[in-house]
């Protein structure tokens, strides 16, 4: 195929340092909010559940997709040229390929084990085991590396034209336009549609399912009370987590469709930018969302960090320790799974 005659480097010619130093904030929130969820789950053994071994597995392929992909796509705006060699060419990009399938598809495994947990509450705490999620995520790396080989095999270096002359690009070179096509097709379904439709699906579910009546209800009316405020909880995470997926990843699938298609414009390279910094703001924000959002969550963070309360008077560190013991007691009163859901979906 032809070398590309428009680049990113056309659209940002004359901002070469605003996006850098935008990925560069990106980045560091990322890596900073990714390492501290990593490092509170595994220094608690109370944190040690299911749910949150999710968690780690999403906060470690975040980690892994900022960091192969952020710095890499921020040299192509000051620099006119790829200029790390073909061989780093294939690799990142291969990286990045296996990183960001990894990422949404743990986003969906994440959704669905949710899903579970809501719909079949008792036989999920029969086959959520840790070793399910350890399986669960080997899968999705092998699958992601196996199925990313192609961008490892057809990217390579050509010399295009812009508007200060010949430039040494790192291009997808396929056999064909119609392979290009075709794995450009899939790359779209694998990445973002199927994920996306997963999680709605998983969603319209669950709403169903919350909104309909117990026929048999059990326990106290605590109990029950406290159940239906969990999964309302759940409900908002959810919205949250589809609406986030939709706007983070959307815009730079739909660019990269396009340009497989044979659409070249300026404003579609624009586009893109914005694209590439909303696919890694994602990676930057899933911590928040499925993790710092949590009661149970920020409660083992200020036990890990427990310097970072030291500004507080007396007085709010006894409130704070007390509602602490009151929520072990509650979790010691409420059923294990809904336990367990109440750190999923607690809310500030």
């Amino acid at each position: 195929s032809a070398a590309p005659f428009l680049s990113l480097l056309d659209a940002i010619q004359f901002c070469p340092v605003i996006f850098p130093t935008f990925f560069g904030f990106i980045m560091l929130i990322g890596l900073v909010g990714n390492s501290l969820v990593i490092h509170v789950i595994t220094k608690h053994q109370k944190m040690k559940t299911v749910a949150n071994f999710f968690i780690v597995n999403l906060a470690a392929t975040d980690i892994l997709f900022l960091i192969c992909c952020v710095p890499f796509t921020a040299t192509l705006y000051p620099l006119p040229s790829w200029i790390f060699g073909e061989f780093m060419c294939r690799l990142v990009n291969y990286l990045q390929q296996v990183t960001a399938q990894a990422t949404c598809i743990t986003l969906s495994a994440m959704i669905v084990d949710r899903w579970y947990l809501t719909l079949y509450p008792l036989q999920s705490l029969r086959h959520r085991t840790p070793r399910m999620v350890l399986a669960i995520s080997l899968s999705i790396w092998i699958g992601s590396l196996i199925l990313s080989i192609p961008v490892a095999v057809y990217k390579r270096l050509e010399v295009g034209f812009c508007w200060f002359g010949p430039q040494t690009y790192c291009s997808d070179v396929f056999p064909s336009a119609h392979l290009q096509r075709a794995f450009t097709i899939y790359s779209f379904v694998a990445v973002y549609l199927l994920p996306l439709l997963t999680i709605t699906a998983c969603y319209v579910i669950m709403l169903k399912r919350m909104g309909r009546p117990s026929t048999n209800p059990t326990g106290s009316g605590y109990q029950l009370n406290r159940a239906v405020a969990v999964r309302a909880q759940v409900s908002r995470m959810v919205v949250v987590m589809v609406s986030l997926f939709l706007v983070c990843w959307g815009p730079i699938q739909v660019c990269i469709l396009l340009q497989a298609f044979g659409l070249r414009s300026y404003i579609l390279y624009k586009l893109k930018i914005w694209g590439h910094c909303m696919s890694y703001s994602n990676s930057s924000v899933n911590p928040f969302v499925y993790a710092f959002m949590g009661n149970n969550f920020r409660k083992a963070f200020k036990h890990a960090f427990p310097a970072i309360l030291l500004w507080r008077s007396r007085g709010k560190v006894r409130v704070g320790n007390t509602d602490a013991e009151e929520g072990v007691e509650t979790d010691h009163r409420a059923p294990k799974g809904e336990a367990e859901m109440h750190f999923l979906s607690s809310s500030p």
